[in-house]
């Protein structure tokens, strides 16, 4: 994005050889033998869901003791606090002039 906003004078060229698209075709080639391969692999093999679960349970499983967390002292409760009334609110009455509206 950086590239893009730039001006076109400021940007390097990127160096053209004859080899470039052949480069490019062969890693896309390259990738879709990897995905592919992957993809035999996982509709192709034959495991079931049994040796999954073997495999799972074969598993060396080491029992670990967890320390709890030293108890903190609860702070001392506060006093309660006392709620006071408000002062009842005081307003002077509107001042209503119908002059600008006759």
């Amino acid at each position: 994005m950086l590239l893009r906003s730039s001006l076109a004078e400021s940007v390097p060229s990127m160096p053209r050889s004859r080899w470039q698209w052949r480069i490019r075709v062969g890693c896309l080639v390259c990738l879709m033998l990897v995905y592919g391969l992957l993809m035999w692999r996982m509709t192709h093999t034959p495991r079931s869901h049994n040796e999954r679960a073997a495999a799972s349970a074969a598993m060396l499983r080491i029992p670990v003791k967890l320390l709890a967390p030293e108890r903190i002292v609860p702070a001392p409760v506060a006093p309660p606090i006392v709620l006071e009334a408000p002062p009842p609110a005081v307003f002077a009455p509107p001042v209503l002039s119908r002059s600008h509206h006759d």
